[in-house]
């Protein structure tokens, strides 16, 4: 059976738009994969805790100068080898607001606005990063202390939905 040329054409047309489509689809939408998160949905793990001074909401100091170094570094700061930033110009608060609706290469929230124990951000600092290298790259890395601080203020910045009984 022969076609004609314009039929071949449509139907060649008709299949590299779907095949586009098809690829786009609503990758922006998806709910992320959580994997390998330390704190994340974790019955075990104690509420979070902090006994350093400046990872706070009200004196974020410290913890301005621990993410510093992610963005000066050149991974995360304006001329950044990474997929995002991390703007420090203003506050942690100001910082982090904007990476509540940025999904990273792994699929989780980089800080996530519904569970903060959730957030990729908090795992990468850990010793058991979720998928990829511990950050930063180089030593020195964030003390448990550091860390447990951390998840206490995006805890803070976030706090977990209250149970309704």
């Amino acid at each position: 059976m022969s076609y004609p040329r314009i039929e071949l054409a449509r139907f060649l047309v008709l299949v590299a738009v779907g095949s586009v489509l098809g690829a786009c689809g609503e990758s922006g939408t998806a709910e992320p994969r959580l994997r390998n998160l330390v704190y994340c949905e974790n019955p075990t793990v104690a509420a979070p805790s902090c006994s350093l001074t400046g990872f706070s909401m009200s004196d974020d100091s410290a913890l301005h100068a621990k993410l510093q170094g992610c963005a000066v570094a050149g991974c995360h700061g304006d001329s950044g080898v990474t997929t995002w930033t991390l703007n420090l110009s203003g506050s942690v608060q100001s910082a982090l607001d904007p990476l509540s609706s940025v999904i990273g290469a792994n699929g989780d929230y980089l800080v996530d606005s519904f569970d903060a124990d959730c957030s990729y951000m908090l795992t990468k600092v850990t010793a058991e990063p979720a998928g990829g290298s511990r950050m930063p790259l180089s030593p020195p890395h964030w003390s448990d202390a550091e860390v447990d601080c951390f998840r206490s203020y995006l805890n803070e910045l976030h706090p977990p939905p209250v149970a309704q009984e």
